[in-house]
């Protein structure tokens, strides 16, 4: 379990990210803070492993409490609208760095970058978002068999269709890399495990669909399938 403490003066922007964090496995909100003072408190009082904290707040800066914490500090990453707070924020010591508005995959890549790649707890927190109707759905890496990138938007391929996910093919394929997706052409990720063929044309048959396999990529496509 990790814990973790929310400073944040603008109160829906902090629930909002409450929020985030609480649909995440092995995660607990134990406290949050609408301002420096009281996130101070709560960080003394609750010794959270992360802190989540804004920049521009009245009275203290985010960039002031960070020099204020004591030992053993916790990770830091800032939650930010100003990118030219970057340098500063990293220089003292800061894990990440969030823009807003904030989005369910910079929250869980921030929360890679407070534990070990190796730790178990990494799989846990790593889900898809994914638009449907008027709702976003959470799906583990599993219930997705490719990612393809069509006219600037990412699709996920599952069994109930094809749907909008928040990223780039770029930041799934480093984040899937370790999880059995392969690109398998410059628009698509595959997982591997649910390739059902190779078809007579070149092409692997999924059961949400087929994509072609690029000539440059056919020989890892191949090794990887032991094929």
């Amino acid at each position: 379990m990790i814990r973790i403490v929310v400073i944040e003066d603008e109160p829906l922007a902090r629930q909002h990210l409450v929020d985030l964090l609480g649909e995440l496995p092995g995660v607990e909100v134990v406290a949050d803070a609408e301002n420096g003072r009281l996130g101070l408190a709560a960080i003394a009082e609750h010794h959270p492993d992360a802190v989540f904290l804004d920049i521009e707040m009245p009275g203290m800066k985010g960039t002031e409490l960070m020099h204020m914490l004591p030992e053993p500090r916790p990770a830091l990453v800032f939650v930010t609208a100003y990118p030219q707070h970057a340098i500063e924020a990293f220089a003292g010591g800061a894990v990440h760095y969030l823009l807003k508005p904030i989005s369910r995959v910079g929250v869980a890549q921030a929360l890679s970058r407070i534990r070990p790649k190796d730790e178990p707890i990494q799989k846990e927190w790593l889900r898809l978002p994914v638009r449907k109707k008027d709702s976003t759905r959470l799906l583990r890496p599993e219930e997705v068999e490719a990612l393809v990138a069509d006219l600037g938007d990412c699709l996920a391929w599952t069994k109930e269709g094809r749907l909008p996910v928040d990223g780039s093919l770029a930041h799934w394929e480093e984040r899937l890399g370790e999880l059995g997706f392969l690109r398998v052409h410059r628009n698509a990720l595959v997982r591997l495990d649910a390739v059902r063929e190779v078809s007579a044309e070149d092409e692997l048959v999924l059961s949400s669909g087929r994509l072609s396999i690029s000539r440059r990529r056919m020989e890892e496509v191949r090794r990887r399938l032991g094929l």
